[in-house]
């Protein structure tokens, strides 16, 4: 095999790879009991508002938690109560862009049957956030993570270049390594129910 015969057939293994493993940490996502959701987001939430670069923070980016997701709404509301501003994003086209959200806001169902922000928003720009909130499916210790397959945030990070990132997820979500592809972006940290991980 040549080169290229040779990095197309890895590139092929690894997303082979990753879509099982993100088919397998979806499942045992949705197996969580609510309850043990709640407790976990719970721990997560702490742990986030025991990091300086929260303290920090002005502007912080999340997202609207679905399903078995890590519950973002306490982080939300927390940060509110701390005087921070809170931003959500909103897919359009093949990107997300940023849009401010207080605790009165009613949020539309967008892409994907994701909450977002309402188009009468007022618009963030990327590097005016200085902390981001990131789903992962799946992450390992070094900032690489799984998502739902689209990009949008493997995208948005580049963009994001005042702000600490930071995926959250679940501790049985940590793997020892994601199988990376060259556009797979990491993030700076990893906070879990059970560590907050600093990315190398």
């Amino acid at each position: 095999m040549t080169t290229d015969e040779t990095e197309h057939a890895e590139s092929l293994l690894r997303r082979r790879a990753k879509l099982a493993l993100r088919d397998r940490m979806r499942s045992v996502r949705g197996a969580l009991p609510g309850v043990a959701c709640d407790a976990r987001s719970s721990e997560i939430t702490r742990r986030l508002f025991a990091l300086v670069e929260i303290e920090r923070a002005s502007t912080i980016l999340a997202f609207a938690s679905i399903r078995n997701e890590v519950r973002t709404q306490p982080f939300m509301q927390a940060a509110w109560e701390a005087g921070k501003r809170v931003a959500l994003p909103r897919v359009v086209g093949d990107e997300l862009r940023l849009y401010l959200v207080g605790p009165e806001t009613v949020l539309v169902d967008g892409a994907f049957s994701v909450p977002e922000p309402p188009e009468a928003a007022a618009q963030v720009e990327p590097d005016e956030v200085d902390f981001a909130l990131v789903p992962a499916l799946a992450v390992d210790p070094r900032g690489y993570r799984i998502g739902y397959g689209g990009g949008y945030y493997d995208r948005l990070i580049p963009l994001l270049r005042t702000a600490c990132t930071c995926a959250v997820a679940y501790h049985f979500q940590l793997i020892a390594e994601v199988p990376t592809l060259s556009f797979d972006v990491a993030v700076d940290l990893v906070v879990t129910d059970e560590r907050v991980i600093r990315a190398e």
